[in-house]
């Protein structure tokens, strides 16, 4: 295992960023092939099973080791830039009992809520889930080690090893038909690589302070809460899904979300891009940078998700016929729902990071609106459920979007007073034109080979719509 966190030379801002960016996606793109050689050649049964096992899973990770994460990589290297090793062994010893003592209990309550909510029949899925949770939770901690000490390439590096390994191992489970194991090559490659990089326990190590430890909790505390009003909502949709859905009905919308969720990547990288430059610009009192910056990143975002979730809404007929067959058919209601309500999660990225690195007192205000935007969008889900099923699940993770999703740019439209009267009329008339053409084609046109083309006439109409957006863009990078 590796030792304690030792003083190492800072990767410069464009390799850590680039870094960075590769670990996104490699996670990122794990988590499709998963679903996408699960529900290919198992089906939606099986898949639905599998995804919200991992959902679940990944729920209650955010409960408090995403927290943890946060917290290694905010303090640890708070510590790490003060040049105070012993607070920097102090700290990570600290987290790393926080990390085991949670996520025992997580595993537990794993166990417990799958024999509650799916009812599995056996004890295998449920003592597999717990185990997966376990492993994921401790994963998140070593990966915000890893961040803390600026090892982004070692990070990167066992993203790579374990994610290649970890679907190899799945094709091979499902090869031989253990399909009761089909949880175990995730749960591997999380615990490997949690286990390569947990820090090795020395002697003599200092306590932290009480003040230390309470800040480090709080901090947690505030943390969890906001992604749990994210990203946990997205895999509580997955849950409740499966829950109140048949095995066929969850398989359909695992597919639609493991489709949906891939674009967000795009904003995930941008934000891990943008807050440090955000963060120097709140640090120097420097508004216009921060300003200009929130305006090119909501922009640049419009721009790039509206053209790919709108083209991806008009294909996703043949999308879900190419990539899982015609089993999922009934995916196809599901996933331009989900995409739409992916789309709106994303775009705000700069609203958020601007709120979260700007005054103390607008850093809670992401949090609050993700939380009203839970309460509506379980609100809408018990209305519609009853009649729409799944359907209705997607709806209200929709609703939930809406109110958690743009609300940080309202905020920031009125605060920091944006000039965004004109892309927000563009981004109307494109969703007009998404809607027409999404009618059109169920209506009208029967063939996957239409949809593509009306999805790719879109294109070019997106393109003249967002042309100041375009030009705004052009002139950025001859800056």
């Amino acid at each position: 295992m590796s030792g304690e966190p030792q003083p190492a030379a800072e990767p410069s801002v464009i390799r850590r960023g680039a870094l960075s960016t590769g670990s996104v996606a490699v996670q990122g793109l794990l988590r499709f092939l998963y679903s996408l050689i699960v529900g290919r050649l198992l089906g939606p049964v099986w898949l639905g099973v599998v995804n919200s096992s991992i959902s679940l899973a990944q729920l209650l990770s955010f409960v408090g080791p995403a927290g943890i994460g946060n917290a290694a990589t905010t303090f640890v290297a708070r510590a790490r830039g003060a040049g105070d090793a012993e607070l920097v062994t102090a700290m990570t010893r600290f987290l790393s009992r926080v990390t085991l003592v949670v996520s025992t209990v997580l595993a537990v309550a794993a166990a417990l809520l799958t024999v509650l909510l799916f009812a599995p029949g056996d004890w295998l899925t449920p003592g597999l889930v717990a185990l997966l949770t376990f492993a994921l939770s401790a994963y998140t901690f070593v990966r915000g080690i890893y961040f803390a000490t600026g090892r982004v390439d070692r990070a990167l590096f066992w993203d790579v090893v374990t994610s290649v390994s970890g679907l190899a191992l799945l094709v091979g489970v499902v090869a031989l038909r253990w399909n009761a194991l089909l949880l175990l090559p995730l749960t591997i490659c999380y615990g490997v690589y949690a286990i390569a990089g947990w820090p090795r326990r020395t002697g003599g190590v200092p306590r932290l302070t009480a003040e230390h430890r309470r800040e480090i909790v709080e901090f947690i505390a505030w943390t969890s809460i906001a992604a749990l009003t994210t990203g946990g909502f997205l895999q509580l949709s997955m849950v409740i899904a499966r829950a109140i859905g048949s095995p066929a009905e969850a398989g359909e919308y695992a597919a639609a979300l493991s489709l949906a969720t891939p674009a967000t990547m795009i904003g995930s990288i941008l934000s891990i891009t943008i807050m440090p430059t955000m963060a120097h610009a709140v640090g120097r009192e420097d508004h216009g940078s921060l300003r200009r910056q929130t305006d090119l990143t909501t922009r640049i975002l419009i721009l790039l998700l509206g053209l790919a979730y709108g083209c991806l809404i008009l294909a996703s007929r043949p999308l879900v016929a190419v990539l899982f067959g015609s089993r999922f058919q009934a995916a196809d209601v599901i996933l331009p729902i989900l995409m739409a309500a992916s789309f709106l999660q994303s775009i705000n990225v700069g609203s958020v990071t601007a709120l979260v690195t700007g005054h103390r007192r607008t850093v809670r205000v992401p949090s609050v609106l993700s939380l009203a935007g839970v309460i509506a969008g379980l609100a809408t889900m018990a209305l519609l459920i009853p009649s729409l099923s799944v359907v209705g699940v997607a709806l209200g993770f929709l609703v939930s979007t809406v109110i958690g999703g743009l609300g940080p740019i309202v905020v920031v439209w009125r605060t920091r007073r944006m000039h965004w009267a004109g892309l927000f009329l563009r981004l109307g008339v494109g969703t007009v034109l998404v809607g027409a053409c999404y009618i059109a084609t169920r209506q009208w046109i029967g063939s996957y080979w239409g949809d593509i083309v009306v999805a790719v006439g879109f294109a070019l109409a997106w393109a003249l719509i967002m042309l100041p957006e375009l030009r705004t863009l052009r002139r950025t990078k001859a800056a």
